[in-house]
């Protein structure tokens, strides 16, 4: 089981990097249940020619994580092949975020620069653009006829029965 099939328990402490780190788990919760049980068939589904299909979606979420991942660690990371590696990758990839933002301090979090900017554009920019095509995935699968189970995010519980 993934850590994000439920939302972790809420941190301690609020501070800056705390905060971030929160959100980053909701991502993770989001994207963990948007992108749950999806089969390749319904992944390839697009509702037309030039708009993104689910697994595009999710290939793109990864490529906004990867540049808040190279925000703050000078490594890449290589965006796995096929869907469920890639899904597999990104909850991953959230995790890590997640855990490096827990416990970066004001000092660390100023010094963050996306695109020259600072700080203040990660959160209006990148992470909440994930939010939204998670949202996106959400309503392609409802399109498709292979709707997302319900969670709550509000309380950070799985789907009864899962």
């Amino acid at each position: 089981m993934n850590k994000y099939h439920t939302l972790p328990a809420s941190p301690e402490y609020i501070t800056a990097g705390t905060v971030i780190s929160r959100l980053l788990a909701s991502i993770g919760f989001r994207y963990y249940w948007a992108t749950d049980e999806l089969p390749e068939t319904v992944a390839a589904f697009q509702p037309e020619n030039d708009a993104r299909s689910i697994a595009e979606n999710m290939a793109h979420i990864w490529d906004i994580l990867q540049w808040v991942h190279a925000a703050i660690h000078p490594e890449t990371v290589a965006k796995p092949e096929g869907l469920h590696p890639l899904r597999t990758g990104t909850l991953a990839l959230i995790e890590t975020l997640e855990h490096s933002f827990s416990t970066m301090d004001v000092q660390t979090l100023a010094e963050i620069k996306l695109l020259k900017q600072p700080f203040w554009p990660l959160i209006n920019g990148p992470l909440s653009d994930v939010l939204t095509h998670i949202g996106q995935i959400a309503m392609l699968r409802r399109i498709a006829g292979f709707p997302v189970s319900n969670s709550d995010p509000f309380l950070g519980t799985p789907p009864p029965g899962k």
